[in-house]
């Protein structure tokens, strides 16, 4: 009778090492990317949410014959929702751009980023050809129609974990 037949088959120590080893490797690669997804469908859910808002503050502009907005009316007179929840806050009247819409980031390790929806008012901001800088949202409207922009948090490079370059847009109060 062979010796090696009654032995058990089973793993090694080293073998079940190097297979936790080989666990915890991925989930270090993978845990960044999905919260790096989660993000960026944050901001595709803002980015439709902006232009719902700004699509409908322009409406209600053009019903009442106002031309430029100056607080005269909230979400209230909005056929929409205000969207305002734990990780974002929604604004009516962006400082630099008062027709537009902005929302800003509350929570997580992007807290502070911006988002400007310029939209359809975008021509009224920018004039083309546009000759001043490269980092304002006229040059991107003006070289590729792009009308949704992203301003850093503080001290960061939080525009990047959205996938879309840091723009100076100006101030976005909390409503």
């Amino acid at each position: 009778m062979n010796k090696n037949s009654n032995r058990k088959k089973a793993f090694t120590l080293v073998e079940t090492l190097i297979g936790v080893l080989i666990v915890v490797i991925l989930v270090t690669m993978a845990v960044p990317m999905y919260e790096r997804a989660v993000e960026k469908s944050r901001v595709a859910e803002v980015s439709m949410a902006l232009k719902r808002i700004g699509e409908s503050k322009l409406r209600v502009m053009d019903n009442r014959d106002i031309t430029t907005f100056n607080n005269q009316f909230t979400f209230a007179q909005l056929d929409v929702q205000n969207p305002t929840n734990e990780q974002f806050s929604y604004d009516l009247k962006p400082g630099s751009f008062v027709n537009a819409v902005c929302a800003k980031r509350l929570r997580g390790d992007n807290a502070g980023t911006v988002f400007l929806f310029l939209g359809e008012t975008a021509s009224e901001y920018c004039s083309c050809p546009f000759s001043g800088s490269n980092t304002s949202p006229c040059a991107a409207y003006c070289a590729s129609g792009r009308k949704m922009f992203c301003q850093n948090a503080i001290g960061t490079n939080s525009c990047a974990n959205y996938g879309m370059d840091n723009y100076t847009i100006g101030s976005c109060g909390t409503p």
